[in-house]
């Protein structure tokens, strides 16, 4: 797929959560092609005093505009939440490997935990193009922290939440409503997408395994470079068609997130 790199301007840029903002930007070549699951690297103006880009999911496409939904938690994120419209950023894009929907798929387990859910919401637009039964579990820390519900249900999605402290539905982790949700199929098994924490997409997996439900994870590993060259943001992944070395644990090799990732087959990470 071709990349873009282009010089854009921010069409708004809005506090939509405690320490998460939402950002609009018109890129036509990136919005016409970019497909679920992949990124952006951004690159800041010159008197901001960084270096290096930033790698940002695409959250939604809407006619020539994309957006990303970004948590500050660092310089970076800082000085992006404080741009405002009018203001130019440097985009690379669209970048990494995408969620794959299978043809024959007529159920679907979208599993957002935190910041997670960025990833997955051009995901749950495409389902819901396709007709797509897709039930929806999201889980934050508390209610301050909860993302998307509005983008969700304008597109008629009635998600189920889970917050650690209770403070809005489910008292516990998303991934106890996982379990709920997969117990209560009978001959339909589903596919699962999820993207979240890594303690979260671990037990994501493990439940998956339990079902035998295939599974698809978008990996968050920091990034520096998002070509390829930096080896920066691998994961541990099992040689395909290989089993075990002599003293019995799996062949592996590192993978890049940023071009044989950011979504994996459940089956092909190692979990350390």
């Amino acid at each position: 797929m071709k990349k873009h790199n282009l010089k854009t301007t921010i069409l708004s840029n809005r506090q939509v959560a405690e320490d998460h903002y939402l950002l609009y930007c018109d890129c036509p070549e990136i919005a016409t092609s970019a497909l679920p699951g992949q990124f952006i690297h951004v690159l800041f103006d010159q008197g901001s005093g960084l270096l290096l880009r930033r790698p940002f999911t695409i959250y939604s496409v809407e006619g020539t505009q994309i957006s990303m939904l970004y948590q500050v938690i660092g310089e970076g994120t800082s000085i992006l939440s404080r741009m405002c419209a009018g203001d130019s950023l440097q985009v690379l894009g669209p970048l990494g490997n995408p969620f794959t929907i299978d043809e024959s798929l007529d159920l679907a387990v979208v599993v957002g935990g935190g910041a997670g859910i960025a990833s997955l919401m051009l995901l749950v637009s495409a389902l819901q193009k396709r007709k797509i039964r897709t039930d929806v579990l999201v889980g934050a820390m508390n209610q301050a922290r909860l993302l998307s519900m509005a983008d969700l249900q304008k597109i008629g999605i009635q998600s189920q939440i889970a917050t650690d402290n209770g403070s809005t539905g489910h008292h516990g982790f998303v991934t106890e409503l996982l379990l709920t949700t997969l117990a209560q199929q009978n001959a339909q098994l589903p596919t699962v997408f999820t993207c979240g924490p890594y303690g979260m997409l671990k037990a994501v997996v493990e439940i998956c395994q339990q079902f035998n439900v295939l599974c698809q994870v978008a990996m968050e590993n920091r990034m520096g470079c998002a070509l390829g060259v930096c080896l920066g943001c691998v994961c541990k992944v099992r040689l395909e068609g290989e089993d075990q070395d002599q003293s019995g644990d799996p062949l592996y090799e590192y993978q890049r997130v940023c071009i044989e990732g950011p979504v994996f087959l459940s089956q092909q990470i190692i979990w350390d």
